[in-house]
């Protein structure tokens, strides 16, 4: 079975085509600056890289999607004769409210993803594009969308509302959804695999730290809290958005600087977080660069970043009633060698005895010594593989 996966972001298409009978990549692409004339374009057949940096206009993201499908079916560097070798089709999708799921695209699922667009704007407008687009090219061939909430949809009731009018959640759906399913879903994965142990009975806390940040609790098989909430703006904060805020800060703002609501949250969403508090940028690297130039507002970010972490987790250990794993991935949870430390150092009187050599290695596994009641692992995170996985099961299914 051949699966392409799409991953599509507001001004980028990504893809990847997977054989999954040995989940290796026949090839790739990616293009930065969708809508533009000078879009950046790169393409790899298997791990080899035959387009690097190539600049060319690419004004929509239905353009994205045919020119990497012109390179698939390419006689000098294609892998497949015909898009009628592609098995089905699955989508990184954000937002469908109550169809949040595994799902085949169907119209009653993209109708969906259409009214829940203002949650997600980045992504839903851009990504129904490219479904759009995909329906109309392949129109025999599945399309899957595995949703980010979909992890979270066994969320207690209890932890998913908020204190809003009861209409606002039994009508309009304001609740907790949570994110970054794909990748907890890996991680929870490939944890059962590397300690051999069967998720239905263990007590784990993921950390998903990169541009994008959240924390999810994990017991007996199934999300049962995470950061994120009914936005992907929520929770911790990341690497331009606020996180957790009192909402009546907005109209006071609005007030003092004279400005509208969307013009309030675009500033908020744009330079907030790390960059907003460090004056620096999102990168950490350059944030931690300015800390050990005795940059105070830098330190201050690190501070902030390193608190919320600390605070979710003490606060997902009470809920799980203990912790056998606690887990980092992303690009700060498995590289950060330094944030980790810090995190860690503050919380091992729960019962973490870090390996201070392994911990200080950029590479994938076990941080903790043996005797360690509580072990720490990093990993990189592939939520490609994920997409890939769970729309081959859901293509079999419907068979």
């Amino acid at each position: 079975m051949k699966i392409l996966v799409a991953n599509v972001g507001s001004t980028s298409y990504k893809c990847r085509l997977i054989d999954m009978n040995t989940e290796t990549d026949l090839a790739k692409g990616g293009i930065e600056k969708v809508g533009s004339d000078n879009a950046i374009i790169s393409y790899y057949k298997g791990n080899n890289e035959i387009v690097k940096d190539l600049i060319k206009p690419i004004k929509n993201h239905q353009d994205a999607v045919q020119l990497m499908i012109d390179f698939f079916v390419d006689k000098e560097n294609g892998v497949i004769k015909s898009i009628k070798e592609i098995d089905g089709v699955g989508f990184k999708t954000i937002q469908a409210g109550d169809k949040n799921g595994s799902v085949l695209l169907t119209k009653e699922v993209t109708d969906a993803m259409e009214s829940y667009a203002s949650l997600a704007p980045a992504h839903n407008p851009p990504y129904l594009k490219c479904i759009y687009y995909f329906q109309e090219i392949m129109p025999d061939i599945p399309l899957v969308g595995v949703f980010e909430p979909g992890f979270h949809t066994e969320i207690p009731e209890y932890a998913r509302v908020f204190g809003v009018p009861y209409e606002w959640y039994e009508k309009y759906q304001v609740k907790k959804y949570g994110y970054h399913g794909a990748s907890f879903r890996y991680v929870t994965q490939e944890v059962s695999k590397l300690l051999k142990i069967n998720l239905n009975k263990v007590k784990m806390i993921i950390c998903h730290l990169g541009g994008s940040s959240s924390i999810c609790a994990f017991k007996d098989g199934k999300s049962i809290d995470v950061s994120m909430s009914f936005t992907p703006q929520s929770g911790l904060i990341q690497s331009a958005r606020v996180g957790d805020i009192d909402p009546f800060v907005f109209p006071y703002i609005m007030e003092k600087k004279n400005i509208t609501l969307d013009e309030a949250l675009k500033e908020a969403s744009s330079n907030g977080g790390l960059v907003g508090i460090s004056g620096v940028g999102k990168d950490m690297r350059e944030i931690w660069d300015a800390v050990d130039l005795g940059n105070k507002r830098a330190k201050l970010a690190i501070d902030k970043f390193v608190y919320d972490i600390i605070r979710y987790i003490g606060s997902y250990y009470i809920l799980l009633g203990g912790l056998d794993i606690l887990a980092f991935s992303g690009g700060i949870g498995l590289n950060d060698i330094r944030l980790r430390k810090i995190i860690i150092d503050k919380i091992k009187f729960i019962g973490i005895d870090i390996d201070d050599n392994k911990n200080n290695e950029r590479t994938e596994g076990i941080k903790t010594k043996p005797e360690s009641k509580i072990k720490v692992i990093a990993l990189n995170t592939n939520e490609e593989i994920v997409v890939a996985r769970e729309t081959a099961r859901i293509i079999k299914e419907k068979k």
